[in-house]
């Protein structure tokens, strides 16, 4: 339904087929939550005043983030931002009252679009913000189109929003366009000043903590190394948590690594993935390395303020900022054809990425391969959740599908609801694509840029025969900075089992809120099916009342009258339970369940962290000894009682180990590094869970109105039927 639009009026009867009653309202009283048609302000039906004005203009602030509009918005704001006086961090009313102007809109529309964005022409202290400025171009965008000009049209076009077109914002381009090209050309920025991406992500220099190269409107650049090994990670029994932490060693704080057997960073830029898959030649030799140092969160810097000998440990809390997001989001649509031969049929689905604009045809078994390899990747990142291929027997708790036998004849699901459970599958699909491209580190990755832009199946296939893509560990080959292991804080293991305690927690818990909130969407859909028997049931019962009640048949056309009033009001309130059934469905669930995975896939990073993290430091540390020993011992012998070329064989051995501690310590540095920005970017998970809270508060306040004008109706119309003197 819709979120933010204007509700029925009072005493205005509902019509039973629409959900919000298209009948033009008489009264003055109304129900709406937020009031956007303007209209007076009436009593709250819950005869409490409600702040509306506050609470629109809070709505405006936040409805449109700046990860939900086109590059237009956010290069427009910039533009404005820069060319015209600034109120506070913001934009100032004149230049607002510039763009409404030159809009091309009549008075009557521009003074509701202001009214919207700055209610009353009071202007803010901080000026107008980005989400207010996006809400303001949408909103122009809606008037130029010939469309209502109302926040629920633009929550309404939140996936495709319009491209108004304003004289103002058309002329700062044409201002700045030949600026650059008379510029002198800027010298290279160094690798360490993490300078901010301002094409997608505005002036925010928080936005991309991993300094990450810019994609230029399309795919990024390859993380992938040169050469194709298998993944070198031993999987080792679970247990024996203090193996987690034996890092360091003699071995890791002498002088230079110089035995590091690491190769060097491919330094060749990548070609841009923009211009097709075609131009990967069967290779990944154009593919560029991650910066050396990695990025990531806490990062010192250039800050050379600590004297020689002084080890500085920062605290874990300090600094922590949250990353906002890539701004990508990805829809996916089954296909109705099967494809393949007699019992080898299977279905296709349809991934289209919003801001790349790419559309793509991809099975299941591709999502499955794409999962596999980043697991091997990236180990201790956090993987999202991939939904089952078929549900057999009692199924897992991290899934919500119904408990039933799921067999597969033919392309086709047996089963007792085979629609409901390819459904559930394509909505997986969707959350485990979008949190791929929502990672920063993720969607980098050239598996992921490929899989979202290589058109079909078998090109796919071809790519995947004829690439060299390394799988290694992200970690290998990769030399530890020298200052990178003093910039993380004593404190990391205790915050990790921390952290790791809260998140099993709660994974459990929102995997039971999720198979509750279920239960009440059925309960609701099981509900509205009842209330429509009960509103036919009454229908039909106004035909037996007149030779019910013969003897005086007098009252029999108001008594009829109250009873399909009756029925008619019920039969709206099983559309709006319904109706509201789906929304919970269709919103709220998919929100929780994509905050469940959220949190089981930290939990499984944990788990991973458990198995893959572990060294054998120690046990190399006695073999260097005993190593070391012997070889002292052949020194002491005369020289004709030492075989040929053992004490090379020694001493080679002795070399070896310690290369490998050094090896093994960097590898443990790296993924303390990466555990602790998986933890920092998993943080962002908390404006998920508000804006949902807040979504579903909103949402149950205005089907609440909906159904309390509804019956609110019924009574003034019962008031006709025959009563005793």
């Amino acid at each position: 339904m819709s979120l933010f639009g204007s509700s029925p009026t009072e005493t205005a009867p509902l019509n039973s087929k629409s959900l919000f009653g298209d009948e033009p309202a008489q009264p003055t009283l109304t129900s709406s939550l937020f009031a956007d048609d303007g209209g007076g302000g009436g009593e709250s039906p819950w005869s409490m005043p409600t702040p509306k004005r506050n609470a629109r203009q809070n709505l405006v602030k936040h409805l449109l983030p700046a990860t939900d509009v086109p590059d237009t918005y956010v290069d427009a704001y910039d533009a404005v931002l820069h060319a015209s006086e600034r109120t506070g961090v913001g934009i100032s009313l004149t230049a607002i009252k510039s763009i409404v102007q030159s809009s091309n809109l009549s008075e009557q529309e521009q003074h509701k679009i202001l009214n919207f964005v700055i209610p009353g022409g009071q202007e803010s202290a901080n000026g107008v913000g980005r989400s207010e400025f996006n809400v303001l171009l949408a909103l122009i965008g809606l008037g130029q189109e010939g469309e209502d000009i109302t926040l629920d049209g633009v929550d309404e076009r939140r996936r495709k929003l319009p491209e108004p077109k304003v004289g103002y914002i058309e002329q700062l381009r044409a201002d700045s366009r030949p600026q650059p090209s008379s510029l002198p050309a800027s010298k290279p920025t160094p690798v360490r000043q993490q300078k901010p991406r301002q094409e997608s992500f505005g002036n925010d220099p928080t936005a991309d903590p991993w300094a990450s190269p810019s994609n230029r409107r399309g795919p990024p650049a390859s993380t992938a190394a040169q050469t194709m090994a298998a993944n070198g990670v031993p999987e080792s029994v679970k247990g024996a948590s203090n193996g987690l932490e034996r890092t360091t060693s003699a071995f890791t704080t002498q002088g230079e690594q110089s035995g590091s057997n690491g190769g060097s960073p491919n330094d060749t830029a990548a070609p841009s993935a923009g211009a097709g898959w075609n131009n990967y030649n069967g290779s990944s030799a154009g593919f560029s390395e991650q910066p050396v140092l990695g990025g990531g969160f806490g990062d010192e810097g250039d800050d050379q303020s600590n004297g020689p000998g002084h080890r500085h440990r920062p605290s874990a809390s300090q600094s922590i900022v949250l990353p906002s997001g890539t701004g990508e989001s990805v829809t996916i649509s089954m296909l109705p054809e099967k494809e393949g031969m007699f019992l080898f049929q299977h279905r296709n689905y349809e991934v289209t990425t919003t801001r790349r604009g790419a559309t793509v045809v991809r099975r299941y078994s591709d999502f499955v391969w794409l999962l596999d390899c980043l697991q091997k990747r990236y180990p201790f990142r956090r993987l999202p959740l991939l939904p089952p291929k078929r549900v057999q027997g009692e199924i897992s708790h991290l899934t919500t599908f119904p408990k039933l036998i799921q067999l597969t004849v033919n392309g086709t699901h047996l089963s007792a609801d085979a629609a409901v459970f390819l459904e559930k599958r394509r909505r997986g699909l969707v959350r485990f694509t979008n949190a791929l491209v929502e990672h920063p580190i993720l969607s980098q990755e050239t598996l992921v840029v490929m899989f979202l832009t290589v058109p079909t199946v078998q090109e796919l296939a071809v790519w995947r025969k004829q690439a060299t893509i390394s799988v290694q560990e992200e970690f290998t080959g990769k030399i530890l900075p020298p200052t990178l292991e003093d910039s993380l804080p004593d404190s990391l293991p205790q915050l990790f089992e921390e952290v790791r305690m809260g998140v099993k927690r709660s994974a459990e818990v929102y995997i039971n809120i999720c198979i509750l909130l279920e239960r009440m969407v059925k309960r609701n859909e099981g509900l509205a099916a009842e209330n429509a028997k009960f509103s036919t049931a009454l229908s039909h019962l106004t035909e037996a009342t007149a030779p019910t009640y013969a003897i005086d048949t007098n009252d029999i056309p108001l008594l009829n009258e109250g009873i399909s009033s009756t029925s008619k009001h019920l039969s709206t309130h099983s559309t709006l339970l319904d109706d509201e059934a789906k929304a919970w469905d269709m919103g709220v669930l998919e929100d929780m369940k994509a905050i469940r995975d959220s949190y089981v896939s930290m939990r499984d990073m944990f788990d991973r962290r458990d198995r893959y993290a572990r060294d054998n430091i120690p046990q190399l540390e006695r073999r260097i000894e005993a190593s070391e020993h012997k070889l002292q011992q052949l020194r002491q012998k005369p020289q004709g009682q030492v075989k040929p070329g053992e004490m090379e064989k020694v001493e080679s051995s002795i070399m070896s180990d310690k290369e490998s501690i050094v090896q093994q310590h960097a590898r443990g540095v790296f993924i303390k590094e990466c555990v602790r920005d998986e933890i920092v970017t998993f943080q962002t998970s908390i404006y998920a869970i508000s804006r949902l809270h807040q979504d579903w508060s909103q949402e149950r306040v205005k089907y609440a109105e909906l159904q309390a004008s509804n019956w609110r109706s019924l009574v003034d119309q019962l008031e006709s039927m025959p009563l005793p003197e």
